[in-house]
């Protein structure tokens, strides 16, 4: 029982911490370096004009704080006199001039490889002009004039959006955000260990051979040095094969044949061997080909703390949503944050799921750091970050990348128990007291590319589960990894990866309506909808095979080949990599690693047509022009009938008439059979998304753009 001492001492000590919030805040510096308003100066809504700020953070953190020490090698990383370790991240803020006009929300998104995805997904910013900065691709780092602010939804629901670095091996370049992160020693010496490399559609779209690449197998990432140019010192091993996965899909990985080294070293040579030696590249006799996967076994020397990734994140955004300035007296930039929403889109969304597994959800003062998260495509995977030479811009999908800790229990959000020894319980939201409430939101893709069926079945794929309370899971039916509004489909690299062209449904519109719940159910307590995905339960998550999907048999067309359906998905299983990793974290001594169960995947049903049943039907899913898929296969130059990797899915047209489809032999119902004419395709658009909209899964203003997008079309005209 505790004396009116203690009691006052206790009620002193939380009076102190409600005052001094920020007392150890563990961002030192702040230091804008460049400020300037966007888009012209224009208002957006009530909101009014915006402004960009850019700049760098810096940090120190405690290694010895218990909510820190979860950073895998912290203690292996140099310490200043006050003996905490000093980093810091590059950071961009877009922001209300008046701050009093937002609506007081910190809307931070996890970059993707140092890139922003929101102006794209959330603002649906099309394919602009040069003199745009979010001309092409997925990303739009630094979002500028009119153009690269799309339809302005975040900017007029008076958002603060935030960005800060938090990979270590992102290069500068193109406005990627970057981090200077401290090396890891073991007492002063270098630290090193055998990691894999993987290279492929190493040629890509190059008209002549491609000889050398980089370790990192991307120009934009940093490279892991080896300990020699000698292969026989670095231990080095390459291997090829044609695929990472087996038929028909296991999660057994192939060896592959060993190639001499005779015939590959430790060397950049752009113009073909010898080259200059090199410990950050490879040079391959003959170049690399589409059609095959090249595996690199070898010693690598000193790895950042990556796991750091997560530390900037959680005290860049405490120190956003509580801090009056920092340690040399630097104003907050964005004071009077009342909430801070989150989101992440691939990479970034297996970020987020292992930011709150790890714990970094809840910050140094033990408040919550997210109180509502948007998890995008990313399925039940995990990120490669936390690790001694981590690699986390690496992801599995069914063609390569199979070897990294993607899967392993637990892979749900609700704390269950482990089928396998030690036959813990464990789930992603184990901390209900800082734990934020999660939507999360995955294309068709994750379906085949990312066992997504297992955040809803058990590990047997057997049993149907539900999410916690504080969780709501979304299929985007028929759609693919991410598509861009007003893109035109294609054909993946060179215009010659894939065997049908990609599928242009932008989900931008329904992310948007997610987006608007999300923030109902945090600030006044709205539930949004109920989860919509597949079940077993109803027979719309079903295994891969084409008679229980139902997909049907698709004949050549005026536009499109016979469509191939072999039932490859990307297989999972629990993976063992040796006693030194546990929890998603640690070191990793076997780099192939040892199979110890399988996952049963299941994907979703289809309908006549070959678009998924269950889940949200976009509305030109549900009145479709064409078979509209999350998954498509590769041609032989790389490699025949394995799966495309992210983005691609599949788009097959739709014959306009009966007479046109019977001489095809297409089972699937022509344009006129379904609307008889170009005003009933429209009706059938308008009834979809005025349902969507009273489900509350399309906004208003997007309906009136979809009904008019369907009208604008030339469907049956």
């Amino acid at each position: 029982m505790k004396t009116v001492a203690s009691k006052c001492l206790s009620l002193l000590s939380l009076i102190v911490a409600l005052i001094c919030p920020t007392v150890e805040a563990r961002v030192t510096r702040i230091v804008i370096i460049s400020r300037e308003i966007v888009a012209d100066g224009i208002s957006f809504g009530d909101t009014g004009p915006y402004e960009k700020l850019r700049g760098t953070v810096f940090f120190e953190v405690d290694p010895d704080d218990p909510r820190n020490a979860v950073v895998f090698d912290l203690e292996k990383a140099p310490r200043n006199d006050q003996g905490m370790v000093e980093f810091s991240a590059d950071m961009m803020i877009i922001k209300p001039v008046d701050l009093d006009s937002g609506n007081h929300e910190l809307f931070f998104e996890v970059n993707n490889r140092g890139s922003a995805f929101i102006p794209v997904r959330l603002n649906s910013v099309t394919p602009g002009a040069s003199g745009d900065h979010c001309v092409a691709g997925p990303f739009c780092n630094d979002p500028t004039t009119v153009h690269d602010f799309g339809n302005g939804y975040m900017q007029r629901q008076g958002y603060t959006l935030a960005w800060v670095g938090w990979q270590a091996d992102v290069m500068p370049g193109d406005n990627r955000l970057t981090v200077q992160f401290p090396t890891a020693v073991d007492h002063g010496k270098p630290i090193t260990q055998s990691i894999l490399a993987e290279f492929a559609d190493a040629r890509g779209a190059a008209s002549t051979a491609v000889f050398t690449l980089p370790l990192s197998n991307d120009s934009t990432l940093r490279s892991y040095e080896a300990v020699s140019t000698d292969p026989e010192v670095a231990m080095a091993e390459l291997r090829m094969r044609p695929s990472d996965s087996p038929r028909p899909p296991t999660p057994a990985l192939p060896e592959g044949k060993v190639i001499p080294t005779s015939q590959w070293s430790f060397a950049r040579c752009p113009d073909g061997p010898p080259g200059s030696p090199s410990t950050t590249n490879i040079c391959q006799a003959g170049g690399f080909q589409n059609d095959m996967v090249y595996q690199l076994i070898y010693k690598a020397m000193s790895p950042p703390v990556m796991g750091l990734g997560y530390v900037t994140t959680r005290d860049f955004v405490s120190f956003l949503r509580s801090a009056e300035t920092d340690d040399a007296g630097t104003p907050n930039p964005v004071p009077g944050i009342t909430t801070v929403l989150g989101l992440g889109e691939s990479q970034s969304g297996r970020y987020l799921r292992d930011f709150l597994y790890q714990g970094f959800n809840e910050d140094e003062h033990g408040q919550r750091v997210f109180d509502g998260v948007n998890v995008l495509v990313a399925g039940v995977k995990s990120l490669f970050l936390n690790y001694r030479f981590a690699q986390p811009s690496a992801f599995s999908n069914q063609h390569s990348g199979r070897y990294g800790p993607y899967a392993n229990f637990p892979i749900a959000y609700a704390v269950r128990k482990n089928p396998l020894p030690p036959y813990n319980t464990d789930g992603i939201l184990k901390r209900p007291r800082t734990d934020p409430k999660v939507i999360q939101v995955d294309s068709s893709m994750e379906s085949w590319q990312s066992s997504s069926s297992l955040n809803d079945t058990d590990e047997d794929g057997m049993v149907d589960l539900d999410p916690p309370e504080n969780v709501r899971l979304y299929l985007l039916s028929s759609t693919q990894h991410g598509a861009r509004q007003g893109a035109l489909p294609s054909h993946g690299t060179g215009d010659l990866q894939s065997q049908q062209l990609s599928n242009p449904i932008h989900p931008g519109a329904l992310n948007r309506a997610l987006i608007a719940a999300l923030d109902e159910w945090v600030n006044d307590g709205t539930t949004p909808p109920d989860s919509r995905v597949p079940r077993i339960g109803d027979g719309t998550l079903v295994p891969s095979d084409q008679e229980s999907t139902g997909f049907p048999n698709i004949p050549a067309g005026p536009t499109w080949s016979a469509v191939t359906y072999n039932g490859l998905f990307n297989a999972s299983g629990e993976l063992y990599f040796g006693p030194r990793v546990s929890g998603n974290r640690g070191v990793i001594d076997q780099v192939i690693p040892e199979v110890l169960s399988v996952h049963r995947v299941l994907v979703p049903k289809v309908d006549e047509i070959g678009n998924d049943i269950a889940g949200v039907r976009h509305p030109f899913v549900e009145a479709p022009k064409a078979t509209l898929t999350g998954w498509n296969l590769r041609t032989p130059e790389f490699t025949d009938g394995d799966l495309m990797g992210p983005p691609f899915g599949m788009m097959v047209p739709l014959h306009r008439t009966r007479e046109e489809r019977i001489a095809a032999g297409d089972p699937r119902p022509s344009l006129e059979e379904l609307y008889r004419n170009h005003r009933g395709y429209v009706r059938k658009v308008a009834r979809a998304a005025r349902r969507l909209a009273r489900q509350r899964l399309l906004l208003q203003e997007d309906v009136d753009r979809i009904i008019q997008e369907a009208e604008d079309s030339d469907v049956l005209r």
